[in-house]
């Protein structure tokens, strides 16, 4: 069966929509020509501030944004804003009503699909849908906590757009009672200098000294499995984070998305690239898809971010648009929200759409010294030097923490995270002299110990009591820093 790109599809068919400024920003005939379109977004590549600093990355970035443009006017036409494109969850999967329950999958490689015993019936386009109406007391005719199998042709599935699991199984979740949020999302932009996150299991959200961020263990789009936690527990857990003044983002694990959603219909390019083994963010359901799990997860659990993972735009150019749009309805619908992409070799991931950039507010990269970047995260996963780990502390960019006791919480409580202090970074004799507020990080990247001669007094070594150096004079001293080691002068 030949792939049906739905966008298009119904664009042509909406050619002459009139859209009304109740349900569109965006409603003159021409979107590109709308005011408040012209202030969010820039389309003369020579006007983009990325491409007048940089004129040299004119041509990744106009072909880039001409795409881009081209996606978002398919959206608008079609859906009238990516805001509305992103609300698949209320389109899709199970939809409970007043009267009855619907079932809608995208499966265009489907035969035949069915919703536990009831038939489902398809547009001939990809869509497929039941309506299961209440039965004659007035009852859902699935009762709460019930297994909900797809038989699509010959394969049993969890549907795509289940919310809740248990195992591998879609469950029906329909409590009389659902928990109500207290408290309000990030109400305060996190500043580069200051992000600093925990990971933790999803069922482990809890305080963590010397942190402001903490980012739960990736969830498999909207499913969230009860045997873990339950819709109420988490949105509990959320509450008291947010009570305490945390954030919460999640990661977006790209390589766990597309390996679950490989041959889903029985066809190895429904979400996949046809003859490659990777995800086909060009096509309009996938699109829907992937946005509508960020739409979810702000919407319904009130996560303040998220981290993209396993995600290659090197030769991609969708997936490059995707990651912008996906930073425009995040910065839309929080506007003080996180997004956070892993490290990757590819121009202007930290700065706005409107300068020419991907939009992500932080890039993550290794601890090397060499990352003086502003909106730069590092990952310390617990195998790095001592060297490596202050160095995240001293250029203040933030770090992304797996383990809880690690000496560095305590670092950061003495030197008070110097939010709002200036970093001055040098290199003299191979170490690297980070100057922030009233302390001095000395790192030692090289496998040699190094000795230094400073040209100021040593008050107090904050993390070697043991360390021994030499008063020149009144403001000379010199020492030596063991090789991938650091030390935190005041």
């Amino acid at each position: 069966m030949n792939y049906i790109d739905q966008g298009t599809a119904l664009s042509r068919k909406v050619p002459n929509r009139k859209l009304s400024k109740k349900n569109s920003l965006f409603y003159q005939q021409s979107v590109f020509e709308n005011e408040e379109f012209m202030q969010k977004y820039e389309k003369n590549v020579d006007q983009l501030q990325t491409v007048i600093e940089e004129p040299e990355l004119k041509e990744v970035i106009q072909n880039r944004n001409e795409k881009f443009f081209q996606v978002l006017e398919q959206i608008i036409k079609v859906e009238s804003s990516i805001k509305e494109f992103a609300k698949g969850y209320q389109k899709y999967g199970f939809i409970v009503s007043d009267t009855g329950i619907t079932y809608r999958e995208w499966a265009p490689n489907a035969k035949e699909l069915k919703l536990n015993e009831y038939g489902c019936t398809t547009d001939n386009g990809g869509n497929w849908e039941v309506f299961i109406p209440k039965d004659d007391d007035d009852n859902h005719q699935i009762q709460h906590g019930s297994k909900l199998i797809t038989y699509c042709n010959e394969f049993e599935r969890a549907s795509v757009w289940s919310n809740v699991k248990k195992g591998e199984q879609a469950i029906f979740w329909n409590p009389d009672n659902r928990y109500e949020f207290q408290q309000k999302q990030l109400q305060q932009k996190q500043q580069s200098k200051g992000l600093k996150v925990i990971k933790q299991m999803i069922t482990e959200v809890t305080e963590v000294i010397g942190y402001n961020t903490i980012m739960i263990t990736q969830q498999l789009l909207m499913q969230l499995d009860i045997n873990q936690i339950t819709p109420d527990n988490l949105k509990k857990n959320i509450d008291i984070v947010h009570d305490k003044g945390f954030s919460v983002i999640m990661e977006i694990d790209h390589e766990l998305i597309k390996n679950y959603l490989s041959n889903w219909d029985g066809s190895a390019f429904q979400y996949l690239k046809e003859g490659m083994d990777q995800l086909d963010y060009g096509k309009w359901e996938v699109l829907r898809l992937l946005l509508s799990n960020i739409s979810y997860w702000i919407t319904e659990y009130q996560i303040d971010g998220f981290k993209f993972s396993n995600i290659d735009i090197q030769d991609d150019i969708d997936a490059a648009v995707y990651l912008m749009l996906a930073n425009d309805l995040i910065h839309d619908l929080l506007p003080n929200g996180i997004s956070i992409i892993q490290d990757l070799d590819y121009p202007v991931l930290c700065r706005t759409i409107k300068e020419g950039g991907l939009g992500f507010d932080f890039r993550l990269s290794k601890l090397q010294h060499k990352q003086f970047q502003p909106k730069t995260l590092f990952e310390n996963n617990g195998v790095y030097t001592q060297a490596q780990i202050l160095n995240a502390l001293a250029i203040g960019s933030g770090l992304i923490q797996t383990v809880m006791d690690d000496k560095i919480v305590q670092f950061e409580q003495q030197c008070g995270w110097l939010e709002e202090e200036q970093t001055d970074v040098h290199e003299v004799d191979q170490i690297i002299q980070i100057k922030r507020g009233k302390f001095i990080f000395l790192i030692n990247h090289t496998n040699q110990n190094r000795e230094t001669i400073l040209n100021f007094k040593i008050k107090k070594i904050l993390n070697k009591e043991d360390q021994k150096w030499e008063q020149l004079d009144e403001n000379t001293v010199k020492l030596i820093i063991e090789s991938e080691q650091g030390l935190i002068i005041e």
